[in-house]
């Protein structure tokens, strides 16, 4: 596996050294950034932490309050200017969105001036809805999709998605219906955060290496909780000591669920399409169906060289990677701050959400899961919020194989509106939000009688 050989097996424009020294240097930093701990914590997570959330502090709401102004007036600009000629990134960015949309950047503009004023709709500014988000939400979402989209570059830019993605995709394919590369995927979100895992899926889709039914299976069912969260919501619960049990538990229902979820409608309905209109065919499907081997090892090398042979300078990807974070966060702000803080607000301030969870307390009582009506008021709230269903149980009762059973379907339900639901649609995958809704019952669901069982397992 000579630079001379793959010289002749392929056509790279750069020296075979440049790129086997960026496909082995820029891969083993991005592996090491995200997926490496130090003392209990990745890079990844060490510099979001330092570089943003605490720096933010208390700032974070000038910055949320900045976003909402830019893209008020970036809406207003670009409607003005789109049938004058004007076309720079301003434009570019605003004027394909709808009247609805904007109608959300101005009612996001003034939850948020409320939420720092302290007046107008008391239930809209409480510290349960926006100023919730604004405190609690935000500063996760900004640090971890800007330093994402810094070193992601380092995973999608040189190699190492084709390398492993070759080597998975015997596994990936028959049984998840995904390229090898979806796995890689799932680790950034498991061991930094599920919005940085949709984040990347989304990219590589508009970058036209998933379909997209390939991406909206991952971003929905592989995009999971990162395991430092999932250790916190399992600690809320008083149920640490069997974190390493639960976690594995958590995995391998995950990969089940996922594999039957790809199977059926909505996912089902969405076609082997990639963004350029190019149609997945069964030929594609079959070409990495070969066992694993030299052959293969030697096929993922050569796929990661013609990857890294396109990069360009690695400091200007990166530097373009960390804006294209950070204003991916600009424009999902305002739909979490609108739909995530109605969404709250009818939760806390209304009997809504417990009437509609009313249809999983039979569902719960068939399979012996005890205060049925206390779970299933609690897993419901997953469908807003990931941390919600956690607390809710722990405030409602002491029992602890409850507490087990929703905080583990919480975390299988993987979408959640404020969290993942809204930035799969913002990052511009085609898919309805009602479909994401239905997925998100599908996974409640299908986790119910599988984490039911455990419960029984677990706590007799």
């Amino acid at each position: 596996m000579n630079g001379e050989s793959i010289q002749e097996q392929v056509n790279i424009k750069h020296d075979f050294n440049r790129n086997l020294f960026l496909f082995i240097i820029c891969s083993a930093i991005g592996v090491f950034s995200f997926f490496v701990p130090m003392e209990g914590k990745t890079l990844f997570e060490i510099m979001y932490k330092a570089l943003i959330i605490a720096p933010l502090g208390d700032k974070v709401r000038y910055v949320v309050l900045m976003m909402t102004v830019f893209n008020v007036f970036g809406f207003i600009y670009a409607r003005l200017m789109r049938d004058k000629g004007v076309d720079n990134y301003v434009v570019q960015r605003f004027k394909k969105d709808s009247l609805l949309m904007g109608l959300t950047y101005v009612l996001a503009f003034i939850f948020v001036v409320m939420a720092l004023t302290q007046k107008g709709l008391w239930f809209i500014y409480s510290d349960k809805t926006v100023g919730y988000m604004i405190v609690e939400i935000f500063p996760f979402t900004i640090g971890c999709l800007t330093i994402g989209g810094l070193i992601l570059p380092l995973l999608t830019q040189y190699g190492i998605l084709e390398f492993i993605g070759v080597q998975l995709e015997p596994i990936m394919r028959p049984i998840l219906k995904l390229p090898g590369k979806a796995a890689i995927d799932s680790i950034a979100s498991v061991v930094g955060a599920a919005v940085v895992g949709i984040y990347l899926t989304t990219s590589l889709y508009h970058d036209n290496q998933y379909t997209e039914k390939e991406a909206l299976s991952i971003a929905s069912g592989f995009s999971l909780n990162s395991v430092g969260y999932c250790a916190f919501l399992v600690g809320y619960v008083g149920l640490i000591e069997m974190f390493n049990v639960m976690f594995i538990t958590y995995l391998i229902i995950a990969y089940i669920m996922a594999a039957i979820i790809v199977r059926i409608p909505p996912i089902s309905w969405h076609k082997d399409v990639y963004k350029d209109g190019t149609v997945q065919t069964e030929e594609m499907r079959r070409e990495g169906s070969e066992k694993f081997s030299i052959k293969t090892i030697r096929k993922g090398f050569v796929r990661a060289i013609e990857k890294a042979d396109k990069s360009e300078n690695v400091f200007k990807e990166l530097f373009i990677g960390g804006i294209e974070g950070f204003m991916v966060v600009v424009g999902i702000i305002p739909m979490m701050v609108v739909i995530g803080g109605i969404c709250l607000a009818v939760y806390n301030y209304t009997p809504i959400i417990r009437y509609m969870s009313m249809p999983l307390i039979p569902i719960i009582q068939l399979f012996k899961i005890p205060e049925a009506a206390i779970a299933a008021e609690s897993i419901f709230l997953g469908g807003l919020e990931l941390f919600m269903p956690s607390l809710t149980v722990t405030a409602s009762t002491t029992n602890m194989a409850v507490r087990y059973f929703v905080v583990m379907v919480s975390m299988l339900q993987v979408l959640y509106i404020t969290e993942t639901m809204l930035p799969i649609k913002s990052f511009g995958l085609p898919v309805k939000l009602s479909e994401l809704i239905i997925i998100w019952a599908e996974r409640t669901l299908i986790s119910i009688p599988m984490v039911a069982l455990m419960t029984h397992i677990m706590f007799g």
